[in-house]
């Protein structure tokens, strides 16, 4: 009898685990009303308000609905708070504690905005966001009093919510949600969304639930989080190489081809590289891993022709440089002496003396070489990449970038030579319709990714070459070919 107690309270546990765990997962259907504003979940339950019948809605986890009529207009978003067990609900001027089991209003904190875009909490303190002006303002509930705040200078930020130590904001003008420190209201990240306009933001485990107020759907956005990027999004591409060069050598016994695959970094993983000559072997090629191939008295002179193939995962990545990587002073590390021109001191220039640096020669400079020498002029570490730019289904075409390295922080993608919109002195972005094809190892650019050295002691020689990429149907098994 006992033995079968065990059983059954075993079997109860994994039923509710599997239960919660689907619930983080956001498996469950949420159908969005005519006039959806806000979203929260209370450890078992979403909620969202609908501004149109001045109600709240609880949706359990089978996706079942009740309302809970408020009677009060304008209703702005709504907020739990775990450690009261009540919902905050933001209005005109007003924000509403309710009862969740019966919908009863049970307090009114009166509030001197008149937009409200929605509120957040944390412990004892309630973070209300004005839609008009962008400020945060911090209401302690304790002492029933505001105090501090900061100004987000977002242009139509619509919601706000606690996650993870932050304040995570979104903003309908660009679609992009942003992340703030709480105590200093520094941009601390952001992330881009898959709409514009948002009324409603939740925040479960690595996943994103926001409202989009035109289609009427909650949708996630599955991220990754670092101390120095945000990720989110995905793209997959399964791309074919061909590349035509010359090898005009006098004798080619003895010699080496190297072949620089496409570098996985944050932004892109490579999987499944593969070339049709199966005498490529991997190897270190400059100084990183590669692909070579011993050439022998059976190796033709003049023209050649080397095709591979591989898939790309990519991300939409952004980095943000906050104090803590500044206040390190951490010298450049001399194994990037190759892709440095002039030697500096990092610990005797000011905190942001490389970021102003970078903004001020990307303002002010128009093509990448000018660009490239005002960096190296500078200090800093520069690594040129050849890069893909994919536009729907057609074939990519190829775009020159660079990588700095910022002393303290690491390596950031420049992928255009003027600062995006999303970008700033401290913000750095690569979206998810690039692939790096290569990079350099030094900081000359290089022609191609095909090198060459007559024998093992000499160094590696680029050899220009003509390369054709195209775009691989997708479910095309790449293991086989």
């Amino acid at each position: 009898m006992r033995k079968l107690i065990v059983q059954i309270f075993i079997l109860l546990f994994l039923i509710i685990s599997l239960s919660i765990h689907s619930q983080e997962e956001g498996d469950v259907d949420i159908q969005l009303t005519e006039s959806p504003y806000g979203l929260s979940y209370d450890g078992t339950n979403f909620w969202f308000a609908d501004s149109k019948r001045r109600a709240i809605i609880r949706v359990d986890p089978s996706g079942r609905q009740e309302a809970f009529n408020l009677g009060i207009p304008f209703i702005a978003g709504l907020n739990f708070d775990p450690r009261e067990g009540k919902l905050f609900v933001a209005s005109k001027r007003v924000v509403l504690k309710v009862e969740p089991n019966t919908g009863g209003v049970t307090e009114r904190i009166q509030v001197p905005i008149d937009k409200i875009g929605g509120i957040a909490n944390f412990q004892n303190y309630l973070y209300i966001l004005d839609s008009d002006t962008g400020k945060v303002s911090v209401y302690d509930k304790g002492t029933q009093s505001f105090f501090g705040g900061f100004l987000t200078d977002r242009s139509e930020p619509k919601d706000i919510c606690f996650a993870r130590d932050s304040l995570w904001i979104t903003d309908s003008s660009d679609g992009n949600v942003y992340r703030y420190d709480p105590t200093s209201g520094k941009i601390t990240g952001s992330i881009r969304s898959p709409s514009k306009d948002i009324r409603g933001i939740a925040i479960l485990g690595s996943r994103i639930y926001v409202v989009d107020r035109t289609t009427r759907e909650v949708k996630k956005i599955s991220f990754v989080e670092t101390d120095r990027f945000l990720a989110s999004g995905e793209a997959t591409y399964l791309i074919n190489v061909k590349i035509k060069y010359s090898l005009d050598e006098a004798t080619l016994v003895g010699g080496v081809l190297g072949l620089l695959p496409p570098p996985t970094t944050e932004h892109q993983r490579i999987r499944n590289l593969k070339t049709k000559d199966p005498k490529f072997k991997g190897d270190m090629v400059m100084g990183v891993r590669a692909l070579s191939k011993k050439l022998g008295i059976d190796d033709p002179k003049g023209p050649q022709t080397l095709e591979y193939h591989f898939e790309a995962r990519t991300t939409n990545v952004r980095y943000y440089v906050l104090d803590d990587f500044l206040k390190k002073k951490e010298e450049i590390p001399t194994d990037l002496a190759a892709f440095t021109k002039n030697r500096v001191s990092v610990k005797e220039k000011a905190g942001n003396f490389f970021l102003d640096k970078i903004f001020d020669a990307r303002l002010f400079r128009s093509d990448w070489d000018s660009l490239k020498k005002s960096l190296l002029d500078s200090g800093l570490p520069v690594r040129p990449v050849r890069s893909l730019v994919f536009s729907g289904s057609s074939n990519p075409s190829f775009k020159d970038t660079l990588d700095i390295y910022i002393p303290s922080f690491g390596w950031v993608p420049l992928a255009s030579v003027k600062p995006e919109k999303i970008e700033s002195s401290r913000a750095y972005q690569k979206a998810e319709d690039m692939v790096d094809l290569y990079r350099s190892e030094a900081w000359a650019a290089l022609p191609s990714p095909i090198l060459f050295k007559a024998k093992d002691s000499e160094i590696w020689k680029p050899l220009p070459a003509e390369i054709e990429v195209t775009l691989l149907p997708k479910g095309t098994d790449l293991s086989s070919n």
